[in-house]
């Protein structure tokens, strides 16, 4: 047990260790891919918000731009209007006129230049930017508008040193020639009221939302690694391969200085934005968790444990209390098997000796009348001995053959209506007579019993009744007593009563240690006094046995030198139809006289027997040895020749089953109805069913009572005339 328990708790660590690695590497994969997932989605949203706020940024540069152009234009429109009006009024184009418009237009510079693009006057709050802004003004595309009044240009020149110059220019009005005007941005109020990419990004961290960078025509404008700004993408290993991977939904591995990163990149209008975070930030938390799991997995594997190791000390309790109480049963099962052998030793020697005995009488018996062949009293005394040897000897047989019945639970219980009143007259009849023979007293006390027609199994209530009775005169005492009581007990089923039969006696008693084995099969208390207490030490457990198997229950109480009470209960169904049934039933003398009988046995002996009985009773008989020659002469015969048949059930050639099926199924109108009645030495209930299944209307056990073979044969044969009759009566009604 131990080499189990050990193996069994070695098996249980290596489930552990091998599932404790199966969770390491189930929450591996699962954090692995959590973690990648979650950096996945963060990188995604990064790139994206960035593409959107870069989008935001050029649309609001673009706007910006747009509207300081356009006021330049509507400007440069002014003052062309403007220089019309005062030259049409006789006034000079002067410096001292565009000074007083460079004020009132709030530009920074005026020029207005002839058809060959050459300075006719001009006028600026910084002549540093004149001779730049005259240059630029010498573009094809600007001086081809001074034909075209309609027609205006506008452009933002930004500069080296960060500042930016609007320019506006449209044809004169006055004369052939352009008239242009500008505003100057310094390089520090673009720095400060100027929207950049760079600004965009502050806030990312690099060690949390890893490296951001924006590029514009392969140069790097914006990043939150300000290490970056200005670089060029192709000198960037990482940025290279990322180029190669255009999802912009999905993160990728790749290799950044021989360190290991994720990255993205994304495609704007103007810009390529890339990301990328190294594996020790995607995966930071992959530690931390899988450390979690493992120390959640060591408690619940540690509980585990706890649970078993006291689940198993407390199945090795209770292995060794069921190793005690089975040595225990073991050694009650050894002395009871000693007990069962040296009962039925006991019971092979007292049924050796109670067999033998009735056989000697019979045989002495035999012998005594032949040699008092003319002595008709002593002859008609050798029969009565007979007899009487002959009906112990039936009732040992019996009781074997009950008991080998009830071990195998083989006995089939019938379910026929019976009157208990009768019973207890049948049994008192006979109990009264032996009860008499030794002086004892039997007092039958008034019967509490409302419902006297029941539904069982008679022939075994009167084998318990009998049993019991049997006992209390048997083991009673000279000049006793037996008082008998029966009363009915109220049930709560519908259509239900408990009978309660009580049986006391003034006999010997039983000692303690005995009662406690009267049950036992072939146990007696008296073995050894075989004169005087003769049995089988079988009529108790088999009583036992058949109270039980009705569903009721027996107890006694015994007192040495003083008597024994016992008390039955037994439930049976109430018989409702039986007064109805009785007026239905005309009672008639049972008689046989000049009925025609075809008797079917195959055994000599029985044949004489019931041949003779029969005869006596006035009836003719029609012999035949087998089911089949049974069969051959009713087919023969006429109809309503034999008025019934007595049949055995075990014969040669044809079995009295297959005989009483053959002739129910011939088609003449009396083979449905002629009585057939097995008489058979097979006398048990599960006979009787199969015998009816067959067909046949009744069961007569041998050895054959006179009284009752002649009580069922009158009974059908008068009950089939009846049904003969009721036919031809309707038979006539139709008729008429």
């Amino acid at each position: 047990m131990d080499i189990k328990r050990r193996t069994k708790e070695k098996r249980f660590r290596m489930v552990g260790v091998l599932l404790g690695i199966c969770v390491i590497a189930v929450s591996l994969f699962y954090f692995y891919h959590a973690e990648r997932t979650k950096a996945e989605k963060r990188m995604v949203e990064i790139v994206n918000y960035v593409k959107v706020q870069c989008s935001t940024y050029t649309h609001y540069n673009e706007s910006s731009e747009s509207k300081s152009l356009l006021r330049a234009i509507e400007s440069a429109r002014q003052m062309s209007t403007n220089i019309d009006v005062e030259l049409r009024n006789d006034g000079q184009l002067s410096r001292e006129f565009l000074e007083k418009n460079l004020q009132t237009l709030w530009v920074d510079g005026i020029l207005v230049l002839d058809a060959a693009g050459k300075p006719v006057c001009k006028y600026s709050s910084d002549e540093s930017l004149t001779d730049e802004i005259t240059d630029y003004l010498k573009k094809d595309i600007i001086t081809d508008f001074v034909w075209y009044e309609e027609r205006t240009y506008a452009e933002r020149v930004a500069r080296e040193d960060g500042s930016c110059i609007d320019v506006a220019a449209c044809a004169r009005k006055d004369a052939p020639g352009i008239v242009a005007i500008y505003y100057y941005t310094s390089p520090e109020f673009l720095r400060n009221y100027t929207l950049t990419i760079q600004s965009l990004l502050k806030g990312y961290s690099i060690e949390k939302d890893g490296t951001i960078i924006v590029a514009d025509k392969g140069i790097i404008v914006a990043s939150n690694d300000e290490s970056l700004l200005g670089q060029d993408t192709t000198d960037s290993e990482v940025v290279q391969k990322m180029k190669k991977h255009t999802d912009s939904q999905h993160i990728f591995h790749l290799k950044n200085e021989g360190t290991g990163c994720y990255g993205i990149m994304l495609k704007q209008r103007d810009y390529y934005i890339y990301a990328y975070l190294p594996d020790t930030e995607v995966f930071r938390s992959l530690p931390l968790s899988v450390t979690g799991v493992i120390f959640l997995y060591f408690l619940i594997f540690s509980s585990a444990w706890l649970w078993v190791y006291r689940t198993n000390l407390e199945h090795r309790k209770q292995e060794q209390e069921k190793d005690e109480k089975y040595k225990a049963e073991l050694l009650k099962a050894a002395k009871r098997a000693e007990a069962a052998n040296i009962a039925k030793t006991e019971f092979l020697q007292r049924m050796s000796h109670d067999i033998r005995t009735p056989i000697n009488g019979i045989c002495g018996m035999l012998d005594v009348a032949d040699h008092y062949a003319n002595n008709i009293e002593k002859q008609a005394e050798c029969r009565a001995k007979i007899k009487e040897a002959s009906n112990l000897l039936l009732e040992l047989v019996n009781e074997v053959l009950d008991m080998s019945k009830l071990e195998s639970d083989e006995v089939v219980l019938e379910k026929i209506p019976f009157n208990l009143r009768s019973i207890f007259e049948e049994i008192l009849v006979v109990i009264e007579q032996v009860a008499a023979e030794q002086n004892i007293k039997i007092v039958d006390k008034e019967k509490e019993v409302t419902h006297w027609n029941l539904i069982g199994s008679p022939g075994h209530v009167k084998r318990i009744l009998m049993n019991i009775l049997s006992n209390a005169v048997k083991y009673n005492k000279e000049n006793g007593y037996i008082y008998t009581s029966c009363r009915e007990i109220p049930s709560e089923q519908p259509g239900m009563a408990t009978i309660e039969f009580v049986c006391q006696d003034t006999g010997i008693g039983m000692e303690g240690a005995f009662q406690k084995r009267i049950f036992e099969p072939f146990a007696q208390e008296h073995a050894g006094s075989r004169t005087k207490f003769a049995g089988t030490g079988l009529g108790m457990p088999i009583t036992k046995k058949l109270i039980e198997k009705m569903g009721g229950t027996i107890t006694f109480e015994s007192e040495k030198g003083v008597g024994t009470t016992f008390m039955i209960q037994i439930p049976f169904r109430i018989d409702t139809e039986a007064d109805t049934r009785i007026k239905q039933e005309e009672r008639s003398k049972a008689s046989i006289q000049g009925l025609h009988i075809l008797l079917v046995e195959d055994n000599d002996l029985n044949m004489e027997i019931a041949e003779f009985v029969l005869e006596n009773e006035g009836a003719i008989v029609i012999k035949a040895e087998n089911g089949k020659e049974a069969v051959d002469i009713f087919q023969s015969s006429g109809i309503g020749e034999c008025d019934a048949i007595l049949m055995d059930i075990m014969m040669p050639v044809m079995d009295g089953l297959t005989a009483s099926r053959i002739i129910r199924a011939m088609d003449r109108l009396d083979a449905r109805t002629i009585p057939i009645i097995a008489m058979t030495a097979n006398a048990f209930t599960e006979d009787k069913i199969k015998a009816k299944e067959a067909g046949m209307d009744e069961h007569i056990a041998k050895p054959l009572d006179r009284r009752v073979l002649v009580e069922v044969v009158a009974r059908l044969i008068n009950k089939e005339k009846k049904h003969r009759e009721g036919v031809r009566t309707d038979e006539a009604d139709c008729h008429m």
